[in-house]
C-alpha cells in the first residue's frame, strides 16, 4: 500500500522540479538573453558582469529542477514495482546520466563565471563553449522519458494515455535529438517537445495526487 505522504512529496517533486526546469530554460528567452555563439572574449566578460547574480540563479534552478524531476521519475516507478525489470533499471540508468549532465553542464557554466572574475579570459571563453554543447549532448542521452514510459506500461500508476504520451515524446526527442546534430533549426523543435515534457510531468504529478492520495 501506498503511503499518502510518499504520494504527495513525489507529486510535489513532479511539480516544483518541473516549475524549476521550466524557468531555467525560459531564461535565455526572457530575464538573461545568451551572447551570440560566436561571442568574444569581451562579450562573455560584459555578459558575466551584467548578468553574474542571473547566472548564479539560473545554475541553481537547473540543478534543483534536475533532481527533484529525478526523484519524481524514479518514485514513480518503484511505485510501480518495476524497479527491478530492465525498463526499472534503464530509467535509473537514465537518471544518472541526466543528473551528470546537468552537474556538468553547470560546472562549466560557473567555470567560466569565475574565470572571467579573475581575469582568466580565455578559460572563461573555454568554459562557455563547453556550455553551448550541451543542447546537443542532452538530446543524445538515453530520453527518461521513453525509458519511464516502459517502466510504467503495464501498471496502474498512471492512466494509459501518460504511459503512451510519456513513449511517444521520448521517441521524437531521441530523433530530434540526433537529427539537430546536423541542422539546428530543429534544435526550436526539441524546445516545443521540452515544453511538452514539462507539460506532462506537471499534469501528471497533479493525476498521481488526485488518484492515489485520496
Amino acid at each position: 500500500m501506498w503511503k499518502k505522504q510518499n504520494i504527495v512529496l513525489t507529486s510535489l517533486c513532479g511539480f516544483i522540479g518541473t516549475i524549476a526546469l521550466t524557468l531555467y530554460f525560459s531564461a535565455p528567452f526572457n530575464w538573461m538573453p545568451l551572447p551570440p555563439a560566436n561571442a568574444t572574449i569581451a562579450q562573455i566578460f560584459v555578459f558575466g558582469n551584467k548578468y553574474h547574480t542571473a547566472i548564479l540563479i539560473d545554475t541553481w534552478l537547473q540543478q534543483f529542477g534536475t533532481i527533484l524531476s529525478v526523484i519524481f521519475a524514479l518514485a514513480l516507478v518503484q511505485f510501480a514495482g518495476t524497479s527491478h525489470t530492465l525498463a526499472g533499471r534503464l530509467t535509473l540508468l537514465a537518471s544518472t546520466v541526466i543528473t551528470a549532465l546537468s552537474l556538468a553542464e553547470g560546472t562549466f557554466a560557473l567555470g567560466a563565471l569565475q574565470a572571467g572574475e579573475n581575469g582568466h579570459l580565455d578559460a572563461a571563453l573555454t568554459c562557455y563553449e563547453l556550455t553551448n554543447t550541451f543542447i546537443h549532448i542532452f538530446l543524445l542521452a538515453p530520453s527518461l522519458f521513453l525509458v519511464l514510459g516502459f517502466a510504467l506500461r503495464s501498471t496502474t500508476v498512471l492512466p494509459k494515455i501518460f504511459i503512451w504520451s510519456a513513449i511517444a515524446l521520448g521517441i521524437f526527442f531521441q530523433l530530434l535529438g540526433v537529427i539537430a546534430l546536423f541542422d539546428n533549426k530543429f534544435i526550436l523543435i526539441v524546445i516545443v517537445i521540452l515544453m511538452l515534457q514539462n507539460l506532462w510531468t506537471i499534469t501528471a504529478s497533479i493525476t498521481l495526487l488526485i488518484k492515489k492520495g485520496n
